[in-house]
């Protein structure tokens, strides 16, 4: 019995020693805790017949008061019944700002209808939602300067591809007297909104024209260039109406743009004959017209509108062969093949019934090569 109990006792005393001898239980790696996004509940049916009133009466161009009022109806019950819709908060908030433009300019109502939009986006912005759209739409309804650069942030954050968000931050940007940020923004612009019409041409231009009042000459050629290179699958005249504007400061910096550009200008410059001629059509004084047409090929062959109106006034005089004559020089003389090509589809039957046959087939073959 005693040496049972001394066995305990030595045991008792050893088990701190054992336990600190042993090694430490190794620990498990576990995953990190997988967080979802909350997906958004379905729209009801009152948010989905709103929201489609909204797109058929709501919109600016074709507004229809009946269909817009139904339209916000549903989409106040719709708010009312999940306030976490964003898309309906932002429909909503849409059609009240367009709705006001029905009001007097300086009426209250007016005001009341897009103030209310306004709290929409605020309260949306408040609550911190991940979604650009009411950031960019608060930012263009702030005076204060500092709040709309947070704002146009805050867009571009959450969405990298939000093409006026970047323009607008870029601006911005340069009237802080930030020109070199703003040019690496103004470029991200141009990424995700390559040029698609003149007006955004335009755009784009009076920014480098900025750049270049702001002592940035390299990054003012630099938006140049990238405007020059997305126009390239525009037509000539096209482009040189657009760049024979262009500071030539702005290329000082760049030997070929400055080459391209030079070479593009008489394309749609030293016009006053062709000017001329289309005021004598318009008159009805046809020979005249003709007379002024040619002296702006000796002037300056360049423009492709003198050859396309020499044609047409050749053969509403009867007279084919001198339209097959003047496109024939046209044709010999374009040194562009998508130029001479896209004109080539143009010309009328009756020219081309009476245009040389090897002038004819040699075109033909080359516009016809894939």
């Amino acid at each position: 019995m005693m040496k049972a109990l001394y066995l305990s006792c030595a045991l008792l005393a050893l088990l701190p020693w054992l336990a600190w001898a042993q090694p430490p239980p190794r620990s498990v790696a576990r995953p990190p805790p997988t967080t979802r996004p909350p997906t958004a509940a379905p729209l009801s049916a009152a948010a989905r017949e709103g929201m489609r009133l909204a797109e058929q009466g709501c919109q600016s161009d074709g507004y229809d008061a009946e269909l817009c009022e139904k339209a916000i109806s549903q989409l106040e019950v719709a708010a009312r019944e999940n306030p976490e819709q964003v898309e309906v908060q932002l429909a909503l908030a849409q059609a009240c700002w367009n709705r006001s433009f029905q009001e007097r300019p300086e009426s209250r109502s007016r005001r009341n209808w897009q103030q209310r939009a306004t709290d929409i986006f605020e309260r949306l912005v408040d609550q911190r939602v991940g979604d650009a759209r009411p950031y960019y739409e608060l930012s263009m309804r702030r005076k204060d300067d500092a709040q709309r650069m947070s704002l146009l942030r805050r867009t571009v954050e959450l969405n990298p591809r939000h093409a006026r968000a970047h323009q607008d931050l870029a601006w911005g940007l340069l009237r802080q007297g930030k020109p070199d940020e703003a040019t690496r923004v103004y470029q991200r612009h141009l990424e995700v909104s390559p040029v698609k019409d003149r007006q955004e041409a335009h755009e784009n231009l009076r920014f480098a024209g900025a750049l270049a009042r702001a002592q940035r000459p390299q990054q003012a050629a630099q938006v140049l260039e990238t405007v020059m290179d997305q126009m390239q699958g525009e037509r000539r005249a096209e482009r040189c109406l657009l760049l024979q504007s262009v500071d030539p400061r702005l290329v000082e910096a760049r030997p070929q743009v400055k080459r391209e550009l030079q070479e593009l200008r008489p394309y749609c410059t030293n016009t006053e004959h062709l000017d001329r001629a289309v005021e004598l059509e318009q008159q009805g004084r046809v020979d005249e017209a003709l007379m002024e047409l040619e002296r702006q090929v000796d002037i300056n062959p360049k423009p492709e509108e003198t050859y396309v109106m020499l044609e047409r006034l050749y053969l509403r005089k009867g007279q084919p062969e001198k339209a097959a004559e003047v496109t024939t020089r046209y044709l010999r003389s374009e040194p562009e093949t998508r130029e001479k090509c896209e004109r080539f589809q143009r010309i009328s039957p009756r020219t081309l019934r009476a245009m040389d046959t090897p002038t004819l087939e040699a075109t033909r073959r080359q516009c016809t090569t894939p």
